[in-house]
Order: C-alpha cells, then sequence, then structure tokens
C-alpha cells in the first residue's frame, strides 16, 4: 500500500497509529480511574486526556486521508 519510497505517506501512517495507540491508552485510564480526588478531578483530568487523544487521532486521520487522496488522484 505504501511504497516505500514515500516517506510523507510511512510518516503520516505513524502518527495515525501512535494517536490510536494513545486513545486506547487514555481510554483504558478513564475506565480504570478508581481514585477520585476531591470533586472528581482526577477523573476530569483524565478525561482531558482522553480528548485531546481522539482529538489527535482526529487530525492525523484527516493528514493521512489526504496524503492518500491526492496519491490516488482523488
Amino acid at each position: 500500500m505504501i511504497p516505500r519510497n514515500d516517506p510523507l505517506e510511512a510518516a503520516a501512517l505513524e502518527r495515525f497509529m501512535r494517536a490510536t495507540r494513545a486513545v486506547n491508552v487514555a481510554f483504558d485510564a478513564t475506565r480504570g480511574e478508581s481514585d477520585f480526588m476531591q470533586d472528581g478531578q482526577s477523573v476530569a483530568r483524565s478525561l482531558e486526556r482522553l480528548d485531546a487523544a481522539l482529538r489527535e487521532l482526529e487530525t492525523s486521520e484527516q493528514s493521512l486521508d489526504a496524503i492518500l487522496s491526492r496519491r490516488a488522484g482523488h
């Protein structure tokens, strides 16, 4: 799918894969949050990390899609 000589595509795919893993880690941390601080601050921080990871995933997906679409001539 990705030619070995296209570093832009490879970098975009790597970014997308890292973002996917970050979402998984953030989601697991949110689900496993058992240590509540005053006013749920710990949970709020976990949710903020999850939101940030999801935004990065969306951005990386859009970048990868744009690169692949240009390559396919769309």
